[in-house]
């Protein structure tokens, strides 16, 4: 007990008025962008269509607000600065229906209590009055002179409060932070016009719009155009309880993170994951791996269905269910995005010009110089009926490919009818893969090496039963396009509509085996010793239960025993793992409809031509044929398969009338 310090009594007393005060301000006014939200959310109930920020010294020295919103009588002013004072709300139930910005009565009070206050208003016809607060001393309320509206400006927050003060961040650093909320508010009132003058100088001023695009454009200060966005709005609105406008860029317009995706709710900016999950869901498979969209959600609910007073600073919200909110999110993004895509495939010129390329440079491989003969001058059977060269080293009659051995990758033939896994017999050498796989091929033949009846077989369905390709027969078969060559192991040329398209080889091959994985998911196959899922929560069986039907239908059989998970058939074409299928199932616990689709496509990407994989002439253009017949021209990660240089941009780039 002697090394214990020892507690001295104190009694329970009640808290000074100022210090009362000073403790409830704190949890509503943190930083200088809390009194900007506040006071912009007053401004916004009042009917205002102007309204202007002004601050310095990143708010810490000033924030100023003015609107031409209705005004405040001297009684309402008077009152406005009283602790829970509001014109919001009445009584208890009046929680339950909030259709205003603010509705707690603390906002002003608080300020007041951290700052040196100052308010003018005028209501209609009414005097303009003045009100000055300052802590310690009697607020004073005078008359003054104002045309219309309120000016409401904090002075030199937390003057008064030192210990508060200290742990302010930079004015520069606190100003981008008011900024951060000013925007948040402009953005869902497109018919408001808004400016934001920080230390004297306009940083933001967004003019009175109908157009929510135009808006988001200005506010996010974006340098796409807004061509390159989508309005979405849901059609299934049950009971006209909710509504939603999803602003959202294309998939020309790509972020590498999720803080271009915003999220409102009646008009407040709040954080909820499941509905930028719903936004993502939408646009799956139309934006590259590790890429987002840049997207504002705004969510019209019946205020009875959401709860907003459960966080200081509004920031988050409870609703009382979202399942079908977010379904209609993503299914109707997801079918304005394939809507996309297909218009895109149509008309493939307005792909590029969307896109933002530098000046590309490609080293094409010549005509018997690099990877066994293929290069700029050789075209593919038929194509020399459109201006190309015949053949250099593809003997179409024997049915065999003739060419040097492949260097630095895999040399793929398709005299068998198919692009699949090579089979060295000898070292530097190569042999064509069987029909319809990338599974393991036998051989025939000493060395498989050119000579015709020397083909490889494959000895059985393989691993994911990928596309054939039509074996050539010794009538050439015609194309729509002229095969160009390839470049660097990964691109494929091809002339079309006096453009040159230059592929991506695995791109278009990955979403060639994606869409006929897609095409026979249902068919099952049972698994000798069933895959026994072990369950760690109790939020990982209330998620398998949540699927089951689901994953059912997509081939993957679930059975619950003595409260034990196994999975007992999946989809025949498929050839993973127990872990794959676990870490599937688990890693991301995405929705059950978009589970089969995920998968699929990891099972694509895994067996597509990779990069530095070689591929001859023939199986190219039967290749591209089938790319070109694609329903969407991205891979199912969202990476574009192609891009064009048009005529008119090539003459531009050697300067050429």
């Amino acid at each position: 007990m002697d090394n214990q310090k020892v507690q001295k009594y104190k009694p329970v007393r009640v808290l000074p008025v100022e210090v009362a005060r000073k403790i409830a301000a704190g949890e509503v006014i943190d930083r200088p962008n809390a009194v900007v939200r506040e006071l912009l959310d007053n401004a916004l109930d009042s009917n205002a269509t102007s309204i202007t920020l002004d601050i310095a010294g990143g708010g810490i020295e000033k924030v100023s607000v003015i609107d031409d919103g209705c005004g405040m009588t001297k009684d309402d002013l008077e009152n406005s600065i009283k602790a829970h004072a509001t014109s919001k709300i009445e009584q208890e139930q009046d929680l339950l229906s909030l259709s205003t910005m603010g509705f707690r009565g603390e906002a002003l009070a608080s300020i007041a209590a951290v700052s040196r206050l100052e308010i003018k208003t005028k209501r209609d016809e009414e005097n303009a009055w003045k009100l000055e607060s300052q802590v310690g001393m009697k607020e004073t309320i005078e008359p003054t002179v104002l045309e219309k509206g309120t000016v409401v400006t904090s002075l030199s927050l937390f003057e008064n409060f030192p210990a508060r003060r200290v742990f302010l961040k930079r004015p520069a650093s606190e100003g981008t932070l008011c900024k951060q909320t000013f925007v948040e508010k402009a953005l869902p009132f497109p018919q408001i016009s808004f400016r934001m003058i920080m230390d004297g100088k306009i940083r933001l001023d967004l003019p009175q719009t109908e157009n929510h695009v135009e808006r988001v454009i200005q506010a996010l200060e974006l340098q796409e155009d807004k061509k390159q966005f989508h309005i979405i709005k849901n059609s299934d609105a049950v009971n006209h309880n909710w509504s939603f406008t999803l602003v959202i860029g294309d998939s020309s317009v790509i972020r590498s993170d999720r803080k271009n995706i915003h999220i409102f709710v009646n008009n407040r900016k709040i954080t909820e994951y499941s509905l930028i999950q719903a936004i993502e869901y939408g646009v799956m498979g139309s934006f590259p791996n590790g890429t987002h969209p840049v997207a504002c959600l705004f969510l019209e609910i019946n205020p009875s269905l959401v709860d907003f007073n459960i966080h200081p600073a509004k920031k988050e919200a409870r609703f009382k269910d979202l399942s079908q909110i977010h379904h209609s999110i993503s299914s109707t993004t997801r079918n304005v995005f394939t809507q996309e895509n297909i218009s895109l495939m149509k008309n493939p010129s307005s792909y590029q010009s969307r896109m933002d390329f530098t000046e590309p440079k490609f080293a094409i491989a010549q005509k018997e110089e690099n990877y066994g003969g293929s290069g700029a001058g050789s075209s593919c059977a038929g194509s020399s009926s459109a201006g190309g060269i015949p053949f250099g080293k593809f003997d179409d009659v024997a049915g065999t490919s003739m060419g040097a051995p492949s260097f630095g990758g895999t040399h793929l033939s398709s005299t068998t009818g198919t692009i699949g896994a090579t089979d060295f017999s000898r070292e530097g050498y190569y042999t064509r893969a069987g029909v319809g796989s990338f599974g393991a091929a036998e051989t025939s033949g000493e060395d498989n090496f050119g000579a015709a009846g020397s083909t490889t077989e494959t000895t059985g369905f393989g691993a994911y039963g990928i596309t054939s390709f039509p074996k050539s027969t010794t009538l050439p078969k015609q194309y729509d396009f002229k095969y160009l060559g390839s470049a660097l192991n990964l691109f494929l040329f091809a002339e079309k509509d006096e453009s040159v398209y230059v592929i991506d080889q695995h791109a278009g091959h990955e979403r060639v085996l994606y869409e006929e994985l897609l095409r026979d998911a249902g068919q099952t196959q049972p698994l000798l010793f069933p895959f026994e899922i072990e369950i760690e929560t109790e939020s990982q069986n209330e998620y398998l239960e949540s699927i089951k039907e689901q994953m059912d239908k997509s081939g993957f059989h679930l059975e619950k025993t003595d409260g034990k998970w196994s999975i007992t058939t999946v989809p025949i074409k498929w050839q993973g793992t127990k872990k794959d299928i676990i870490d599937a199932i688990f890693e991301k616990q995405i929705e059950p409809a978009e589970f089969m689709r995920h998968f699929l496509a990891t099972c694509a990407c895994k067996s597509a031509i990779k990069e530095g994989h070689y591929i001859d002439d023939q199986t190219a253009c039967d290749l591209i044929e089938k790319i070109f017949a694609l329903p969407d021209p991205h891979c199912p990660h969202g990476r574009p398969i192609w891009f064009i240089l048009t005529k008119e941009e090539m003459y531009q780039r050697v300067k050429r009338t």
